[in-house]
């Protein structure tokens, strides 16, 4: 069997955490989750770590958390479209974004590359030059890394931070009842990749893909009343799904209620794309899908006036559905898988 032969990237994560055996006990969270939470004050094992590895503290009143993601040439960026320092500040951004989507603020990270022997000195440059400004911004160090040659580019960030223990978000904690909201436009990321791809940047917008940003701030504003939180990498439909696998639920969302902005409508119009699409399965918009209770909605209005409410939580046994008026009649169908690596 082939990894192409599981189905799907969830069935690949299976066989990843079925893989993966648990050794210390201060690991808190699961495989899977935007972040590894580990909780400094327990005590991790027999086995303790011991030099060639950084090792930080956090206070009693605080969880560690620890994310990375990997950049892959032609598949997360492309030189064709992006400048250097805009790849550089994108691989600091989708982490700050993991951390948030804990609750968290980053700390620090470690850089790792693979680079073609006759990459340019000048896009090495401009790399850090986009690295360290997205770090400046958010009062990250970079503390070490990695390097070696390979055919193409790959770029992987390990982000370390910290997150209050009152503060804590994981996907795991959805609640039947919960409203399902994001904190802004989806589908703004994949209209301006595909006003590329088809040769017509210049007919639209394009910020989105080649220059997004983590919600950091709006997510510390949110977290103490936030139940459930992931952050859209994959698109609305696949973090859904995230939620309510590692949550034991269901949900619905509601097409009409998916904030997308006039220009993605009319930018996926000149592409001859539904802008629907964009938003459920293109990915990379980095904005923050979160559940919380009716109660705290109605209780902190105020801090969720800038987001949109998109759907609920519900029962397992009703499904991940998507729900659609047509004819004057509300249809439910199933959710759709949003975007797949495998």
């Amino acid at each position: 069997m082939k990894i192409k032969d599981l189905g799907s990237e969830f069935k690949l994560l299976d066989k990843i955490k079925s893989l993966s055996k648990k050794i210390n006990n201060n690991f808190i969270s699961q495989i899977g989750d935007d972040c590894a939470i580990i909780d400094k004050t327990k005590e991790a094992g027999k086995y303790e770590l011991k030099r060639n590895c950084k090792t930080s503290k956090t206070g009693n009143g605080k969880y560690e958390l620890i994310t990375t993601d990997i950049l892959v040439e032609d598949n997360h960026f492309s030189m064709k479209f992006s400048t250097s320092f805009q790849i550089g500040a994108k691989a600091i951004e989708c982490n700050v974004s993991d951390i948030a989507s804990c609750g968290g603020l980053p700390r620090y990270c470690v850089i790792s590359l693979v680079l073609p022997k006759d990459t340019t000195v000048k896009f090495l440059e401009g790399l850090y030059k986009g690295m360290n400004d997205a770090c400046r911004k958010y009062n990250i160090d970079i503390v070490g890394g990695d390097t070696t040659s390979g055919a193409i580019i790959v770029i992987n960030i390990a982000m370390f931070g910290e997150v209050e223990k009152d503060m804590l978000c994981r996907r795991s904690d959805a609640k039947v009842g919960d409203l399902i909201l994001v904190t802004g436009c989806l589908g703004r990321s994949c209209s301006g990749l595909n006003l590329f791809l088809q040769g017509k940047e210049k007919l639209g917008e394009t910020k989105y893909y080649l220059e997004p940003v983590a919600r950091l701030n709006k997510a510390r504003e949110i977290a103490k009343y936030v139940n459930a939180m992931i952050d859209i990498s994959d698109g609305l439909a696949s973090e859904t799904r995230h939620i309510c696998i590692m949550s034991d639920c269901g949900a619905v969302i509601y097409k009409d209620k998916i904030p997308i902005d006039k220009q993605t409508i009319k930018d996926a119009k000149t592409c001859g794309k539904d802008p629907y699409d964009y938003a459920l399965s293109g990915g990379e918009d980095y904005e923050l899908l979160f559940t919380l209770s009716k109660n705290d909605y109605n209780k902190h209005k105020h801090l969720f006036k800038d987001c949109f409410v998109v759907g609920e939580i519900v029962e397992k046994e009703k499904g991940i559905k998507l729900a659609e008026i047509i004819n004057g009649k509300e249809v439910k169908k199933e959710l759709g898988k949003g975007y797949e690596h495998f």
